[in-house]
């Protein structure tokens, strides 16, 4: 039942902050950045915590007289009168387990027991940190450590939660000009300001809960390149410089290779890959657009009146 619940709230809840998203024309994407963490958040405390308050919601009288949406009725009916509802929804459910599984969970281990090992170079550095000093002085934040490893590949993340460190190919220093790749460092200085790092493996951990749920799956991504948005935003608002920041995006276009060693490791490849180029795609639109100059602001009387309707509906939805 809590399963079952989980997610006919979270549905509930992103169908209410799309209907917001349109109604009030939010397009600001740290106002979005807010309204998308509650179909994450909000389903795993709704049902205990309508049960505490209202322990006669769990009966057939309140199924029959009050609920909205009453899963059971549905869950009883079968499809095509063969394969039951429930058997379906349990495919599913065990389907996005097998995804968050398989794509999500194996990889870190993985990544963890490789344990590359990175190499210094300290050509470029120099530029790098000047960089860094002057975006820290500007954005108040402590001046991170910078680690620029020999590769060709264009690489640069931020990693750590208190004591940051920046981590930046060879490759991507020869091949930006010092205004993209000042653009491209700022936006990482954004980051650790925002703490995003920390946040995102919060926001993580929640996604980890609700594992089974389809909608987290795809709340937690839109979070997290909303996030993206957010940075890119204020970056331009830094360096009122645009064009670099595109210039700098282009650089990281993934192309993955055509020989790999499986099929199923070449579709994996090639639908991370698209992902990937998707959103630098709709990074680069936003900037080409402008669309950040003219975004609306959050409004918390909005936000409160959209989070009071997902408590009042999700409570009849059982």
């Amino acid at each position: 039942m809590y399963i079952m619940q989980t997610v006919l709230h979270s549905f509930t809840a992103l169908i209410i902050i799309e209907l917001s998203f349109y109604a009030w024309d939010i397009q600001d994407h740290l106002s979005r950045f807010r309204y998308r963490l509650m179909p994450l958040v909000l389903p795993i405390f709704m049902f205990p915590l309508y049960q505490i308050l209202s322990p006669e919601r769990g009966t057939w009288h309140f199924r029959l007289t009050t609920a909205l949406f009453d899963s059971h009725r549905w869950l009883e009916l079968k499809f095509l009168n063969i394969y039951p509802v429930a058997l379906l929804v349990l495919t599913v459910l065990v389907g996005f387990s097998c995804v968050f599984l398989f794509q999500e969970i194996l990889p870190i281990f993985r990544r963890r027991n490789s344990q590359p090992q990175h190499t210094e170079c300290p050509e470029g550095e120099e530029d790098v940190r000047l960089i860094l000093k002057s975006a820290c002085a500007l954005l108040g934040t402590e001046e991170p450590g910078v680690i620029i490893i020999e590769t060709p590949a264009p690489v640069l993340f931020t990693q750590g939660y208190k004591k940051h460190s920046i981590v930046i190919s060879s490759g991507l220093i020869a091949l930006l000009d010092r205004e993209q790749l000042r653009n491209a460092l700022i936006h990482e200085v954004v980051h650790m300001k925002r703490s995003s790092n920390l946040k995102t493996q919060i926001i993580y951990l929640v996604r980890m809960l609700m594992f089974y749920n389809p909608v987290s799956l795809v709340e937690f991504r839109r979070i997290v390149h909303d996030d993206e948005f957010i940075c890119d935003a204020i970056t331009i608002s830094m360096t009122r410089h645009s064009q670099a920041l595109i210039s700098a995006l282009s650089a990281f276009y993934y192309h993955p290779d055509e020989e790999l060693p499986g099929k199923l490791s070449q579709m994996k490849e090639q639908v991370e890959s698209h992902s990937h180029n998707l959103l630098l795609d709709e990074r680069i639109r936003n900037l080409t657009e402008d669309r950040y100059r003219n975004s609306t602001r959050f409004v918390l009387t909005q936000y409160l009146l959209t989070l009071s309707a997902i408590l009042l509906v999700g409570y009849g939805v059982v």
